[in-house]
């Protein structure tokens, strides 16, 4: 299990939905909005200076799928370089038996 935390500038919000859903059309997801912060592209602060922001997703899939969606992401990446779009992909073992 891999937990893969999107982290991007709204305005390629439904672009990284679409490849994703390409490879998985009901995939389950989490969405934190209004997220600001800096990284190796402009600050996203949703303020009059830097008024962009991002969004993050988070998704919990199994390793293949967790693959097939970084691809897919990246091919978004290629398109929208500057928009600051980061994958981070998280081995995940829940503590609990449930």
């Amino acid at each position: 299990m891999i937990r893969l935390e999107i982290i991007a500038n709204n305005t390629v919000e439904e672009d990284i939905i679409e490849a994703m859903e390409h490879i998985d059309k009901g995939f389950y997801y989490s969405k934190i909005n209004s997220v600001h912060g800096r990284g190796k592209s402009d600050p996203r602060w949703g303020d009059a200076v830097w008024p962009e922001e991002n969004f993050i997703f988070i998704v919990f899939c199994e390793d293949d799928k967790a693959l097939e969606f970084v691809k897919a992401i990246n091919k978004v990446k290629e398109r929208f370089d500057r928009e600051g779009i980061k994958v981070f992909a998280i081995p995940f073992q829940s503590p609990i038996e449930i």
